[in-house]
């Protein structure tokens, strides 16, 4: 793999203290891989290795486009998670000598290049954006001070740069979370939940959108957003209201299904008779909303969670536990949810009419949610073939853009004749 035959810098020790003494000057680009190293701790040392050398074969790429051909590619140290280039002189003496407004603009053309192309490149292994951070740094020679101890010193003040770069991103990533909820620019959408097994709605889940025409339009880049920012639970409260005010129309008895963080159960204008005053205003009642729970959410105490459910189940809520499929959910622990809803994940929907394991997988789930007295709800159906299958399999509700695309106002689905087609 050409990432473990990229040394770490202290083997190149020898020709990068003649580039110092010679030049006058030493550049450096680090690229700071990791927050990569996620991948290890996800799927083990083989696959954070193949994801590094995905990364190695990129930097060697921007020889002679982002960087010269000349430059030296090193680790910063024994299967390290940085990658140091270091510049290279240009034709002549001082003409040659690279500049800090030259590191300040390669360091950036280096980053967007390798984040483009690496979000491509191991998106089978990293979940959420995880990015590199470019740093750089400069170095004189001074006769007085150890060539070696000037260039550990140079691949410090790199790695400084680095972290002063990321901390400066988060603070603008958390600065536009803020302007976007001081700004009101989250938009609710409502997709329709549809009978499978006969004509009808069963209710809408409300959709959180950022501003439009921006990465934080979509939702996964909006509430990863707000994790790095420390927003999670203001952006989730924040939605949660604007899907209640927004659901004022909501067609009676359609159910209104809201994605709720676990933290929420704790949230005292959630609770009691703070909600119900909100709700009456609304023309909302308990019995018509469903609280949607992800357990890839954190849950720190599961048993006082539990408890904090049983009070929204005691005034008439109902309670869906989502991504049931994706892997993280033990059944034992959703069975202690009780859930009156499971909603299958999409990526077992998907082909699930050309799987013989899918097909498998659901008819397990469903009899698994037959004893619990749960009812099935199976997202992102698309084909025709998809929706077929699950009709035979028994799931009772579907919801996907087959059936009917998100909206901001209610209305009839695009596909409200498919559930007659499979009675």
């Amino acid at each position: 793999m050409i990432y473990a035959q990229t040394p770490p810098y202290r083997e190149r020790i020898a020709e990068l203290r003649e580039m110092l003494v010679h030049q006058g000057s030493l550049a450096l680009l680090l690229i700071d891989a990791s927050e990569l190293a996620q991948v290890e701790h996800d799927y083990g040392s083989k696959a954070f290795e193949k994801v590094l050398s995905m990364a190695t074969e990129l930097v060697v790429e921007l020889r002679g486009i982002e960087v010269r051909s000349t430059d030296i590619l090193t680790l910063n140290d024994t299967g390290g998670n940085a990658f140091l280039v270091f510049l290279s002189p240009r034709r002549g003496e001082r003409e040659g000598r690279t500049r800090v407004a030259d590191l300040q603009s390669a360091s950036a053309r280096v980053e967007e290049h390798l984040n483009r192309k690496l979000a491509r490149m191991v998106s089978p292994y990293v979940r959420g954006r995880r990015r590199v951070i470019v740093g750089f740094s400069l170095a004189f020679f001074n006769p007085l001070i150890m060539p070696e101890r000037l260039i550990a010193r140079l691949v410090e003040e790199a790695w400084e740069c680095a972290r002063i770069q990321k901390m400066q991103l988060e603070f603008q990533n958390r600065c536009r979370l803020q302007e976007i909820l001081l700004g009101d620019q989250v938009t609710t959408l409502f997709q329709p939940v549809m009978e499978l097994q006969k004509p009808g709605i069963l209710g809408y889940e409300a959709l959180s959108r950022g501003p439009a025409g921006t990465a934080h339009q979509n939702p996964l880049n909006l509430f990863e957003a707000a994790a790095r920012a420390d927003l999670s639970f203001e952006l989730d409260r924040y939605c949660r209201r604007r899907a209640l005010q927004a659901s004022k129309d909501l067609p009676s008895p359609a159910k209104l299904f809201i994605n709720v963080f676990p933290a929420s159960m704790y949230d005292p204008d959630f609770q009691g008779a703070a909600l119900i005053k909100l709700l009456e205003g609304l023309g909302l009642s308990p019995d018509r909303i469903v609280l949607e729970i992800s357990e890839k959410y954190a849950i720190e105490n599961y048993t006082l969670f539990v408890e904090a459910l049983q009070n929204f189940t005691h005034m008439g809520f109902s309670i869906a536990v989502d991504d049931i499929g994706a892997g993280y959910s033990g059944l034992e622990k959703v069975a202690h949810l009780n859930p009156q809803y499971l909603k299958f994940d999409m990526q077992l929907v998907r082909d699930i009419d050309a799987s013989y394991i899918r097909r498998e997988m659901a008819r397990a789930l469903k009899a698994f949610a037959d004893k619990m007295d749960s009812r099935i709800i199976a997202e992102g159906i698309e084909r025709e073939g998809e929706r077929q299958v699950l009709v035979d399999l028994g799931i009772e509700y579907g919801q996907g853009y087959l059936l009917g695309r998100p909206a901001e106002a209610f209305g009839a689905p695009v596909r409200a004749a498919s559930a007659r087609e499979g009675a």
